[in-house]
């Protein structure tokens, strides 16, 4: 178990992961000669319906069809390569699985041709084998990435610049938007309509649907992330709270938002391991947000000692690297499972962890899962993002159990 609660860093991060060449690299797997066949010159630069790019940045959305089908997508900038491309990450998450697909943006591709383009993608849970073909190809996940080209072509078209300057209308999306430009373009047999909104990171684009009204994929969160920056250049950093899904991982389930993306971290070096981690950051420099998920098995008196010292921990003040945890009352939920809060005492950061602990009935099974929120004092969403962040964990902690 981890001796404090902290925001995790990976040791490797997915892009150094996508852009290096090794074994698992691009040459290797033949994506280096896509780089090359994708790689654009010519094209003037396009005026920005966006902040301007830079690493770090984040942006999530939320579609459900009128057919019953969801997706929650996360688009974030890991870099740019030596080229100068950019790197971006597109995280799918739909009812039958989950997926990553790595785009790669040429700022030189001229504006006839399309770009971003996908180079890379794997499955993180794949849609089940007895699913009907059709059903399986409809809920695939990474049948989706098209919705995150469609939304990044939309910052590379005149039109679009062109929309900024017209009248905006009142709208009421997300993240604090209010009035955005909109913008109709043709497709096949039907009009896409564009809520263009400049505050939006990456695209631009505030929601994207079908004649106006149907299958809309709408933003529900954004910010910037990069842990180089010195602090918060702005407060907008949004962390989506909505649409709650459950989702079965490698032993338990668990209920979190759409847009969160809960990944478990060094599977090779844990698949013969009795213990699994798995984290999600949502969020960015001056709101964020970390879910943690700790699996444990072993004897029934292994657990127990695994437990009572999770409890211990929990029940006292704890001196972690953002400040001391002091404990609230213990926070009741269902069954066996133990609850606290913990509120910290930082002079700059208003934060909170919410954790649980859980065994299994057979006593064999343990699970800590930590929903840990830090947010600048100075952000003029701080309390109103705690409170809603409370309720959020606590459904969260409330939704475990093991499968």
């Amino acid at each position: 178990m981890q001796d404090s609660l902290v925001i995790p860093v990976a040791s490797e991060s997915e892009f150094d992961y996508v852009r290096r060449d090794s074994s698992r690299g691009f040459r290797e797997e033949g994506v280096r000669p896509m780089f090359d066949w994708f790689r654009k010159r010519g094209a003037s630069k396009p005026e920005l319906i966006h902040p301007p790019w830079r690493a770090g940045q984040y942006v999530t959305y939320y579609m459900e069809r009128e057919d019953g089908f969801w997706l929650g997508l996360g688009l974030r900038l890991l870099g740019q390569t030596e080229d100068g491309a950019w790197i971006i990450q597109g995280d799918f998450k739909a009812r039958a699985g989950e997926g990553t697909v790595w785009f790669r943006s040429d700022p030189a591709a001229p504006p006839d041709e399309p770009d971003p383009t996908p180079v890379r993608q794997e499955y993180v849970r794949a849609p089940p084998e007895q699913v009907d073909p059709m059903t399986r190809m409809r809920e695939d996940p990474l049948m989706t990435s098209s919705l995150a080209m469609n939304l990044l072509f939309v910052r590379r078209w005149p039109s679009a610049a062109e929309s900024l300057q017209t009248e905006p209308r009142a709208v009421h999306y997300p993240c604090e938007i209010e009035r955005a430009h909109l913008l109709v373009t043709d497709g096949p047999g039907y009009k896409k309509h564009h809520d263009i909104h400049p505050r939006v990171m990456l695209t631009g684009v505030a929601c994207l649907s079908v004649d106006g009204h149907r299958n809309p994929i709408t933003v529900t969160s954004f910010g910037l992330n990069d842990p180089e920056a010195d602090g918060p250049s702005s407060y907008d950093d949004f962390i989506d709270l909505s649409h709650p899904k459950r989702v079965t991982h490698d032993g338990f389930a668990l209920t979190y938002p759409a847009t969160w993306f809960l990944r478990q971290a060094d599977q090779e070096s844990e698949q013969k391991s009795s213990v699994k981690d798995y984290f999600s950051q949502v969020g960015g420099i001056s709101c964020a947000l970390t879910l943690s998920v700790t699996v444990k098995e072993g004897s029934a008196e292994e657990i127990a000692q695994e437990r009572d010292a999770a409890v211990a921990k929990m029940s006292a003040p704890l001196d972690g690297p953002m400040g001391l945890l002091v404990p609230r009352q213990p926070l009741r939920l269902p069954g066996n499972a133990q609850g606290f809060i913990s509120d910290l005492k930082n002079p700059g950061i208003n934060g909170a962890a919410y954790s649980a602990t859980y065994v299994s009935d057979d006593g064999r099974r343990f699970a800590h899962v930590i929903a840990f929120l830090c947010v600048s004092k100075e952000n003029p969403r701080a309390k109103a993002t705690l409170s809603a962040v409370e309720q959020t964990a606590r459904e969260i902690l409330e939704s475990f159990a093991f499968v």
